[in-house]
């Protein structure tokens, strides 16, 4: 049987995770520590630690990647873990995290072939009474040992949740099985599930649309989803007082959306680095990772100009949520 599938090598990552718990290191677990932990585990269990890979490119979602492949080429298992962060009021709304969340479900779903498709979800008590308030309230349910979603329950989510999906995945019909779940602690759960792929896999999940999307409240200027061919990013690293002028303002319609996805991308970049700072090329980077629909010069855009506080006079900022530090290097302001 493949490792993956013993639920005791999941239960030792339960273990480890709990020492960590146990010795004060709380603070300091994030999402790739789950990974790593993840990647041990599959090694003592018998996996070839050189048939193992991070950031595997997505088959499906040009730019995106699969946190971790399991068994060469090709793999034998995808991974996606989520740990989110619980949401307060200096980072990403609620609904931004269902949509997340979700999204993993899709994202493994659409992967072809005959591999093992695996979600790893790490969650505190207070996200999961959140979780299953929300999700239950538009006809889902994730504390259930199947997952379904159903395009008609996932089209009435709320329009951030529904925007960071994107109207092509969520007309797939996904399908789960949690085939284990185990408490590290009081507060802390980890659940495993295994997705199942696509049958029959509608033409839209591999071929790029070429109409906007029909998602409510979606900016015009990301109605192609996750495929979208993207924009030529701008060569230079840093945006110089002369760059930011010659840059086209992003409709301000589009912004807010933008900016929640682009804010919940940095966080989660600094949760993994564990740093203070980063640049407009991680965030592009980390907004591929998690199948962005917004062009890399909107990305840009937003950085530098519109949510940076100290960007030129003539950048139209309009948020100050970000500080340039230095050369092409930025920060969330205190």
């Amino acid at each position: 049987m493949a490792v993956w599938r013993d639920s005791s090598m999941w239960q030792a990552v339960v273990a480890e995770l709990r020492v960590y718990r146990r010795d004060g290191l709380a603070g300091l677990l994030t999402e790739d520590t789950l990974r790593f932990t993840a990647a041990r585990a599959l090694v003592e269990a018998g996996a070839d630690p050189a048939r193992l890979s991070v950031e595997w490119p997505h088959p499906v979602l040009r730019g995106s990647r699969v946190d971790l492949a399991v068994g060469g080429r090709p793999p034998a298992a995808l991974v996606e873990f989520k740990f989110p962060r619980e949401p307060n009021e200096k980072n990403a709304a609620w609904t931004m995290v269902l949509g997340e969340v979700l999204k993993d479900f899709y994202r493994l779903a659409i992967c072809p072939g005959s591999v093992d498709r695996l979600f790893v979800y790490l969650e505190s008590i207070r996200l999961r009474r959140y979780m299953t308030g929300a999700t239950q309230r538009y006809g889902l349910d994730l504390n259930a040992d199947q997952i379904v979603l159903h395009p008609t329950e996932v089209v009435s989510l709320p329009a951030t949740a529904a925007r960071i999906i994107g109207a092509d995945l969520a007309a797939h019909h996904v399908t789960a099985q949690r085939v284990m779940q185990a408490d590290i602690d009081d507060d802390l759960r980890l659940s495993v599930y295994m997705v199942d792929p696509l049958s029959p896999t509608p033409a839209s999940a591999t071929t790029p649309p070429t109409t906007a999307s029909a998602v409510p409240g979606r900016p015009r200027d990301v109605g192609h989803d996750v495929e979208q061919e993207r924009e030529p990013e701008p060569s230079q690293e840093d945006m110089d007082t002369s760059t930011v002028a010659s840059l086209t303002p992003v409709a301000v319609g589009t912004r807010e959306g933008a900016r929640r996805e682009i804010l919940a991308a940095i966080r989660e970049l600094l949760d993994r680095s564990v740093g203070e700072t980063f640049t407009p090329e991680q965030v592009v980077a980390e907004m591929r990772r998690r199948g962005t629909g917004y062009a890399e010069s909107t990305i840009r855009t937003m950085v530098t100009a519109h949510m940076c506080s100290n960007a030129p006079d003539n950048a139209g900022t309009t948020y100050d949520d970000l500080e340039r530090i230095g050369r092409g290097i930025y920060r969330i302001r205190p």
